[in-house]
C-alpha cells in the first residue's frame, strides 16, 4: 500500500468513527413513537400499530400482550375474572444462579415489567356467550419460559374449568419452552399437562391452541395436547421444537428450506389444522367451532355435563 492509501485509508476510517451510529438498545426501542416492521421494512407510529392491534399493514403481527387481547379483542366487553396463581408455587426451587445474578431477582423484575403473576394470564368470561377459561402466554415475561410456578398456574384454570364446566379452553401460545432454571421441576410440567388436557377432553370441554411466533421446547410439545390447533398469521415464525440451527445440525448440516418452522409450512405438512388471516378473525371463527362441536345455537343454554363426579388435578410439585 503506497502513501496515497494510506492516507484515503486514514481518511475513510476517521469518517467512519466520526459519523458511527451507535444501535439503539431495547429500552431506546421501547420509547421511540416510530416500529420498523421486519418484514415490509417500512416505519410506522407505534400508536397507529396499538390502534391496528399490533398488526403492519404488511399483515405483519407483532408481539400482543394477554391483557390487550382479553380486553380489546377477546372477551364479551372486555370483561373478564382473572384466575389466580397458588402464592405457594415456587418458580425457583433450585435457587439458581448465574455468576452473581439470582434468577429469582430477574423473575421477579419480569412480574413487575409485564403486572402479572406468571409468565401466564389466565382468565375465565364469555366469548359470543360461551364460557371460556384462557390461557395467554406472555413472551415479555422472561420469554414465557415456563418454569414450576407456570405449571400451577395452568393447572388451576385447567382446574377451574373442571369446576365450572366451561364450553372451552383457549391457549394463547408464545413461549421459548420449559425453563431450565428448574431443571426437572420445568419438565415435569409437561406429563402433568398432558394429563390435564386429557381430563378436559373426557369433561367434553373444548380445548383450542392458538400459536404466535416463537413456540418453541416443551410448549410446543404441549401445544399437541389441544383439540384444534391454530397458527395466529400463515407468517407466524419459529414454531418448532429447537430453533433452525440445531434442527440444520442434526440434520447433517443441510440447508433447511426457507419457510422451516414458519406457520404456512407447518400447515401444508399437515402439523397444524389451519392459520387465520389476522388475529382480528380468532374471536369469531373460534366460537362458531365451538358451537359446532358443543351442537349449539348462540342462545341456547349449555347441557348439563354427562359426567358428575369432580375430578381434582394433583399438584405438579
Amino acid at each position: 500500500m503506497n502513501w496515497i492509501q494510506k492516507k484515503l485509508q486514514s481518511f475513510v476510517d476517521k469518517a467512519k468513527q466520526t459519523f458511527k451510529r451507535a444501535r439503539p438498545s431495547k429500552k431506546d426501542q421501547a420509547d421511540s413513537m416510530w416500529v420498523n416492521c421486519p418484514s415490509c421494512n417500512q416505519m410506522q407510529l407505534r400508536e397507529d400499530l396499538k390502534k391496528n392491534f399490533n398488526i403492519c399493514k404488511c399483515n405483519h403481527h407483532f408481539d400482543l400482550d394477554p391483557k390487550t387481547r382479553f380486553s380489546e379483542m377477546f372477551f364479551d366487553d372486555g370483561e373478564y375474572e382473572l384466575i389466580e396463581c397458588p402464592e405457594w408455587a415456587d418458580p425457583d426451587p433450585l435457587n439458581f444462579k448465574i455468576g452473581e445474578t439470582k434468577f429469582i431477582d430477574k423473575y421477579n423484575n419480569y412480574k413487575k415489567k409485564t403486572g402479572q403473576q406468571s409468565a401466564i394470564l389466565a382468565a375465565k368470561g364469555t366469548v359470543n356467550g360461551l364460557k371460556i377459561i384462557a390461557f395467554g402466554y406472555n413472551f415479555a415475561h422472561g420469554g414465557a419460559a415456563l418454569t414450576q410456578r407456570e405449571g400451577e398456574h395452568l393447572i388451576a384454570g385447567i382446574q377451574e374449568a373442571l369446576n365450572d364446566k366451561v364450553d372451552a379452553v383457549v391457549s394463547f401460545y408464545q413461549s421459548g419452552g420449559m425453563a431450565v432454571t428448574g431443571n426437572l421441576n420445568s419438565l415435569k410440567n409437561m406429563p402433568v399437562q398432558m394429563m390435564a388436557m386429557q381430563m378436559l377432553k373426557k369433561a367434553g370441554i373444548v380445548t383450542i391452541g392458538i400459536c404466535g411466533s416463537k413456540v418453541t421446547g416443551g410448549t410446543f410439545c404441549n401445544v399437541y395436547g389441544n383439540d384444534f390447533i391454530f397458527a395466529e398469521n400463515p407468517k407466524n415464525e419459529n414454531l418448532l421444537f429447537a430453533g433452525k440451527r440445531v434442527s440444520a445440525s442434526v440434520n447433517k448440516g443441510q440447508e433447511l428450506p426457507r419457510d422451516f418452522g414458519q406457520a404456512s409450512s407447518i400447515v401444508e405438512h399437515g402439523m397444524i389444522d389451519g392459520a387465520f388471516e389476522s388475529r382480528i378473525e380468532i374471536r369469531e371463527k373460534i366460537t362458531d367451532l365451538i358451537r359446532v362441536l358443543l351442537k349449539k345455537s348462540e342462545i341456547e343454554a349449555k347441557a348439563e355435563s354427562t359426567s358428575n363426579v369432580k375430578v381434582d388435578i394433583p399438584a405438579v410439585s
